[in-house]
């Protein structure tokens, strides 16, 4: 049964493990191997976080965990020391630490970056490691810029805007919970001056944002869904229509959706339709390393757009 998981294995040995920073090492929800699309291996150093979003029976978990595991010890036992398990299917996630040992204080590194993440007690770690090239672009586009970070979660383009030079980033979350992260983030880095934290419901905050106007660049990552604040398919338009108040002549976006089930062209059509004409579409952002999809409607759309330029 092992050669099940052959390509999770092939994966691990192309991986950048020598790099020591935050990787995808195996993206089976990309579907390019169907047997192992339910499965997610992540290097979150020092651990590997395998993720599975199907049920997986006792005798299977255990010959993969295994199988990963020994291979880790096999070739990187100082740069892995431990191995973390994820079920996602359900309504409600569990983690398991399966071998090895985890930090007290677990920080990840990207791009010169440092990260607070927790394998252990979350869904989500505390960051998303498919939004590395979205970081990577704000980092290039933030210099002396004023940024509007909106569903900052734990303000991961945030830190890649003041890494990148930014005068001031304003973060806004409903959750004080994940906010409180980002802001331990920027002390970990030392960005400690020209950053709000803001806890309130972005659609019902637009007031305090257009007093704040303009932004140079804005940056829209929302959740597909989140209980009782926002769905994406009935929320996103709504803040759509609002974004042209904060606008100057040169703001850069950054609009992003996961979810599986709106495309690439239903996204660009929804953003067209309730902006009225102010912005125009610039690029799609290509998929962070390691990200390989047989189906790009269905991955991450990180799409960048500019103020439009209308002439008389």
């Amino acid at each position: 049964m092992t050669s099940d998981f052959t390509p999770i294995i092939t994966a691990l040995a192309d991986a950048p493990i020598l790099n020591n920073e935050l990787c995808r090492v195996f993206h089976g929800r990309g579907h390019t191997v169907e047997a192992l699309s339910h499965i997610n291996v992540d290097f979150y150093p020092p651990s590997l976080f395998l993720v599975s979003y199907d049920e997986i029976d006792e005798l299977t978990l255990s010959e993969l965990t295994s199988v990963v595991w020994k291979w880790a010890q096999a070739h990187h036992p100082e740069l892995i020391t431990s191995l973390v398990y994820q079920q996602r299917a359900g309504v409600q996630s569990q983690n398991q630490l399966v071998y090895g040992q985890l930090p007290v204080q677990h920080v990840v590194n990207e791009n010169g970056i440092r990260f607070l993440v927790d394998l252990q007690n979350r869904q989500n770690t505390g960051i998303f490691p498919d939004m590395r090239s979205g970081r990577e672009f704000v980092m290039a586009n933030s210099k002396h810029g004023k940024i509007l970070n909106l569903f900052s979660y734990t303000c991961g383009f945030s830190l890649a805007a003041m890494q990148g030079g930014a005068d001031h980033v304003m973060n806004m979350d409903m959750s004080k919970g994940v906010l409180k992260v980002g802001k331990k983030n920027h002390q970990l880095n030392g960005f400690e001056r020209g950053v709000s934290f803001l806890p309130h419901d972005i659609l019902k905050s637009f007031g305090k944002l257009k007093k704040a106007a303009p932004f140079d660049l804005i940056i829209v990552d929302p959740p597909s869904f989140q209980k009782g604040s926002f769905i994406l398919t009935k929320d996103y338009q709504k803040v759509l229509r609002r974004l042209p108040e904060l606008l100057s002549d040169t703001t850069k976006l950054l609009l992003c959706a996961n979810s599986p089930e709106l495309s690439e062209d239903a996204f660009k059509a929804l953003i067209t339709e309730h902006t009225q004409g102010a912005i125009e579409f610039v690029e799609r952002l290509a998929p962070t390393a390691r990200f390989i999809e047989i189906d790009s409607d269905r991955s991450l759309k990180a799409l960048v757009y500019k103020t439009s330029q209308t002439t008389d």
